[in-house]
């Protein structure tokens, strides 16, 4: 990764090889511009949805999870400006992990967070902006985040189109 346009074919690459997911995605910044735009809240149908986008296998599990229970904790979650408990409050809800969460911080703010994800941690290890196996906790989310935006500045793109860039890549697996 070395400049723009290693970032941009990146991205290009991800757009042509998955189609369907960038319709889901645009779906649900639909779903979540009815409610607000940033959302003060997330319903459970918007949750099952980004669940669902990020880690499908997790989905049964975030169904569990009671209607007003997650309007509440996302309601928190998403009007705080404490990073820490806006990160760690959503894993409160059956189903939700740490990659999941960064997945609804993207869609809600998506100008300042990046999905979470092992194939883009594997890509930035192996360009030497990250050392190690992903650390799925607070200060690895943090770190990710702090190197992604980093390089989105750095080479003037969006973090969404860094991130598929890093996704697509996969570490050079």
């Amino acid at each position: 990764m070395s400049n723009r346009d290693w970032v941009e074919e990146w991205a290009k690459r991800y757009d042509k090889e998955n189609e369907d997911e960038k319709l889901r995605e645009d779906r649900i910044f639909e779903y979540i511009e009815e409610i607000g735009s940033p959302p003060s809240y997330l319903t459970k149908p918007i949750l099952l949805e980004i669940a669902d986008w990020k880690a499908s296998r997790v989905k049964g599990c975030v169904s569990e999870n009671d209607d007003k229970f997650v309007r509440d904790v996302t309601d928190v979650s998403l009007r705080t400006k404490n990073e820490k408990l806006r990160l760690k409050l959503p894993t409160l809800l059956n189903g939700v992990s740490i990659g999941v969460v960064s997945a609804i911080l993207y869609f809600c703010f998506p100008q300042q967070y990046i999905v979470m994800d092992w194939r883009s941690w594997h890509s930035l290890v192996a360009f030497g902006r990250l050392n190690g196996e992903i650390q799925r906790n607070f200060d690895g989310w943090k770190k990710y985040n702090d190197v992604c935006r980093e390089i989105s500045k750095q080479f003037g793109v969006s973090l969404r189109t860094l991130d598929k860039a890093l996704w697509q890549y996969k570490g050079g697996v």
